[in-house]
């Protein structure tokens, strides 16, 4: 497998949902097996790598990050690459527009991030008490909705954060993306990019990180599944 466009099998942090009457669910994905999603990644991961479209704006990703300019231009600069980054990914992807499952897990983002969304939207983002986001943010945030969720569809896609932009399930169906899932039978097949993730984090590591709804909290917080 090149180790340019890995799959990685991610298994978000979840509270189980009762079991009875999931599968029969309209509002669910036609349901596939681990394997199928997992031979369908690779599959999409594979073209991927063929076409080599992918491989600039990893490098200009890469680039922004060790460039010396302010934190409000590098986030500008690396937002340009993560969305030619997305430009690549996507047809290869189960993402497509008006799937919003992503919308419903914690989207970690720091302040730079959310003072470029504050400025977009005309709204200053809530101060942190606490710097880092824990475990219990994960689990807190599992299930419910983004602030900026409207009617299925992002109100601030323009304006989204770095970790909306980059996040991938490489299987041709969304199935697994689902939170009504159960923990153990979760197995969503994202794209690996940990080497650029890791990267923005140590950029910025300096700032206070935190979900997105804690800078921006939901009217009401409550899990629409």
């Amino acid at each position: 497998m090149s180790d340019k466009a890995l799959a990685s099998v991610s298994g978000a942090v979840r509270k189980s949902p009762e079991r009875e009457g999931l599968r029969a669910d309209p509002n669910l994905s036609v349901p596939i097996s681990k394997d199928e999603a997992t031979l369908q990644a690779q599959r999409n991961i594979d073209l991927l790598n063929l076409d080599d479209t992918i491989d600039t704006p990893r490098y200009e990703f890469m680039d922004a990050l060790y460039k010396d300019v302010p934190p409000r231009a590098k986030l500008n600069l690396l937002k340009k690459a993560a969305d030619r980054i997305n430009a690549a990914a996507l047809p290869r992807s189960a993402c497509r527009s008006g799937c919003s499952h992503c919308c419903n897990i914690s989207a970690v983002i720091n302040q730079v991030d959310a003072d470029a969304i504050g400025r977009a939207i005309g709204i200053k983002p809530k101060k942190l008490k606490s710097g880092r986001p824990g475990l219990s943010s994960r689990e807190r945030w599992f299930g419910i909705p983004c602030t900026f969720l409207v009617k299925g569809r992002c109100s601030i896609y323009q304006d989204r954060p770095i970790a909306c932009r980059m996040m991938f399930n490489m299987a041709d169906s969304p199935y697994f993306c689902d939170t009504r899932i159960p923990p153990d039978e979760s197995h969503v097949t994202m794209l690996n990019l940990k080497q650029l993730e890791e990267g923005y984090v140590k950029t910025f590591i300096d700032y206070d990180w935190g979900d997105i709804r804690d800078f921006f909290p939901p009217k009401n917080p409550v899990s629409d599944r």
